[in-house]
């Protein structure tokens, strides 16, 4: 995940979730996690420029738009693994 392009990841995890939505249950908490593990440290990472800033931005509403489509398509079923 930290050596490729963040925006290409999202767009094939998208499809990913997409295409496999009903078997996504059981990787559905860590491929979250991750998810928002890189959200956080491209937050902290993000640079001073404006185009550095608009791009970070960028990558940042699609790393949250792949965790909601991750936890949309869990949502209503019943998945006993992934609760404690």
């Amino acid at each position: 995940m930290d050596d490729i392009d963040f925006d290409e990841l999202v767009e094939s995890l998208q499809q990913l979730v997409d295409v496999y939505q009903d078997e996504i249950a059981p990787y559905a908490v860590s491929l979250s996690t991750k998810l928002g593990e890189a959200y956080l440290r491209l937050l902290t990472t993000k640079g001073s420029g404006d185009d550095e800033d608009q791009e970070t931005s960028l990558t940042c509403d699609g790393l949250m738009t792949a965790i909601r489509r991750v936890l949309e398509s869990i949502s209503g079923k019943n998945y006993e693994g992934l609760y404690p």
